[in-house]
């Protein structure tokens, strides 16, 4: 066993005894104050399986364009418990996410890839862009509280940049954490997955005193190469992670809130020699990639929205810092810098105008032994979103933004450009639960940075254009009672998009159906979405599509949940599946195979020993052997794609004060 694995495991345990005796403590004051007043049971999480359920996190929760939002929730973050982006988004038909390790992992939504959205962590935007082999903002699923979705149709305070939609991440706070209304805490987990012998541990503690909050965690993760369901071990998929997250806060009585947050996760270790790739021509070379991605923000806004002042104010830095040592000696560090000030003016209930300014700073640098080089941009813009209830009924969302764009190319070319964004959104209460949607935008990205590990390439980009995109979304959803139901229609185009230094245009199209019940102690849920591109004047083919999208075709996803209190024990299953797929045959290249995915997993919480977690999962359980559906290259005979685990077994434990 390696000496990180020793130690971690050494960690754990110390950690994992202090929270027993916490635990235990803990339980001998629950049961003295019982006795005395008789017991309490605590509550029992629960998840609407709505995809569009309004979040409590989001301030404009229930506007017209959050019709079409997914929302992902501390309550369903916890129940799931993910431990990478791809079980962070499971059940969610139209939002994909490719590659078998965090360091190849890319999220699409409606088959966009994030890279053409606003991506934001904790209002810190994203988008360090280096190399297409690789993840750009991989996250540590244990580090949050709360994810939204906006696919396709973005409003113009999701931010720069939101030509595909926006996805918004939000790290948890001490408030999340706390139970008992204790004003400290801790917590241990411990697991380990058969399938590369994985041992995960992670710990944090919190506390607030007089408005004041403090939160640390971190987390290890050390294994071997897992295998595939045909019994072969992946080279390069072996677990060396590691996360950190710190934050500080203060609130005042006033609901004035101020927050520090940094985090880091790193990944050094070796990967398929390119990471997405399983192996090219009959080969599977590995080398070392060295990730390390931080993000560092200063948050400083008004808990609730309530009159005229409700101001919001972000600071933040973001970085990708990536190497790979062998064979070129190659080093770069993509970041950003955000700073963002807006508020909101509640004119009246239901009807509320949000007004900002924000200003990003991009730069790429790109070195080796023999060369470098590093492009920049910047972006200044203005918005206003109106979000209005005209009558009883209905819900309009109207917004725009004014964008000048400031780009630097690798030889020193200038290029500025100035643009305006629109969208419109409309939602319509009809009968009895029954409700439609609709959205449009038309957004202004300016010029994009290339990856910096394509800067080698002798481009003139002097007639570079800024790109643009149009989406349209309509929907209809139905919930009452337990059931909901919902079908949505999309369609984005993108005009000069940039391919280095190139401008090309393509654009996804599709639909989306899901439907379920909940019933209190348990749920059902069902999605499935058939998502299309097109390439303009190109070839149609994964090598085309880097950057742009994934072709994921039509993918189903479910689950079923049950609690039975009785026992304080809940069980669930969930399957992914995606259908044959034939988009590449007008290319000339075979159909790709289906799969179906099944997993179940069984969670029992002691209703007397409230502390203490239990999780068992069987995950790929009739081990097929399989690359997700928006893995690159499964239509290519000459590589190997990088094949998801085979079947596996993971126990977790978690202890907490």
């Amino acid at each position: 066993m390696p000496d990180r694995v020793r130690l971690s495991l050494l960690l754990t345990g110390t950690i994992l005894q202090s929270a027993f005796w916490l635990g235990g403590a803990a339980a001998q004051e629950a049961s003295a104050v019982s006795a005395a007043e008789g017991s309490t049971k605590l509550e029992t999480i629960r998840i609407n399986p709505d995809a569009t359920t309004s979040d409590r996190f989001d301030k404009h929760q229930g506007t017209a364009d959050r019709a079409q939002s997914i929302y992902i929730a501390i309550e369903e973050i916890q129940r799931t418990d993910p431990q990478t982006l791809r079980e962070l988004f499971a059940g969610n038909a139209s939002i994909s996410v490719g590659g078998g390790i965090p360091t190849a992992q890319k999220v699409f939504v409606n088959g966009i890839d994030e890279n053409n959205l606003a991506v934001s962590v904790d209002g810190v935007q994203q988008g360090n862009r280096i190399f297409h082999h690789t993840s750009t903002n991989y996250i540590d699923p244990a580090l949050l509280k709360a994810v939204r979705v906006d696919p396709g149709v973005a409003p113009a305070d999701a931010g720069f940049g939101a030509l595909g939609g926006s996805i918004v991440y939000e790290t948890v706070d001490v408030q999340d954490l706390l139970i008992h209304d204790r004003n400290f805490g801790a917590f241990a987990t411990f697991s380990y997955d058969t399938n590369g012998e994985t041992f995960t541990e992670s710990a944090a503690g919190y506390g607030r005193h007089n408005g004041f909050e403090l939160l640390g965690f971190v987390k290890f993760a050390n294994g071997d190469d897992y295998e595939n369901g045909d019994g072969w071990a992946v080279p390069g998929t072996a677990a060396e992670f590691s996360s950190v997250l710190g934050k500080a806060a203060y609130e005042t009585d006033s609901g004035y809130r101020f927050e520090f947050s940094g985090q880091q996760i790193v990944d050094d270790a070796l990967r398929p020699y390119r990471a997405n790739i399983g192996g090219l021509r009959g080969t599977s070379a590995v080398r070392v990639y060295d990730t390390t991605r931080r993000n560092f923000s200063f948050n400083f806004s008004k808990e609730e929205i309530e009159g005229i002042w409700n101001p919001k104010v972000v600071i933040g830095y973001s970085e990708n810092d990536f190497k790979i040592p062998e064979p070129y000696g190659s080093d770069t560090v993509a970041s950003t810098w955000t700073v963002n000030a807006e508020n909101t003016f509640e004119l009246s209930e239901g009807n509320t105008i949000t007004a900002g300014v924000d200003f990003i700073a991009q730069d790429s640098d790109y070195s080796s032994p023999s060369e470098s080089y590093k492009e920049k941009v910047s972006n200044i813009g203005g918005y206003l979103q109106a979000r209005l209830t005209p009558v009883d009924r209905l819900k309009l969302s109207l917004g725009g933004r004014a964008d000048s764009n400031y780009f630097e190319g690798k030889d020193g070319t200038d290029l500025d450009n100035f643009g305006l964004s629109g969208n419109a959104f409309a939602e319509v209460d009809v009968y009895k639960g029954f409700s439609v949607n609709g959205g449009y935008s038309n957004v202004f990205g300016g010029i994009d940075l290339e990856e910096s590990f394509e800067y080698w390439r002798p481009w003139d980009i002097s007639d570079l254009k800024p790109v643009r995109a149009d989406n349209l979304t309509a929907g209809v959803k139905y919930e009452n009672a337990g059931w909901y139901a919902g079908a949505d229609v999309f369609n984005t185009r993108f005009t000069n998009y940039r391919d280095g230094d190139n401008n090309i245009d393509y654009s996804s199209w599709g639909y989306k159906l899901s439907g379920g019940y909940n019933w209190g102690n348990g749920f059902v849920k069902l999605s499935y979405a058939d998502t299309r591109l097109n390439l303009e004047n190109s070839v149609f083919e994964s090598y085309y599509l880097i950057n742009i999208g994934a072709a994921v075709g039509q993918i189903i996803s479910g689950e079923i949940a049950h609690t039975f209190d009785q026992y304080d024990l809940t069980l669930g299953a969930t399957v992914d599946a995606a259908l044959e797929y034939d988009g590449f045959v007008s290319s000339g290249y075979e159909k790709i195979d289906p799969y179906t995915i099944v997993n179940a997993y069984a969670e029992y919480k002691p209703e007397t020993h409230d502390f203490l977690t239990l999780r068992l999962e069987a995950n790929n359980i009739f081990n097929e052997n399989y690359s997700d559906r928006a893995t690159y290259g499964g239509e290519y005979d000459t590589i190997t794609p990088l094949y998801e685990p085979g079947r596996s077994f993971r126990l977790m434990a978690k202890v907490r004060y």
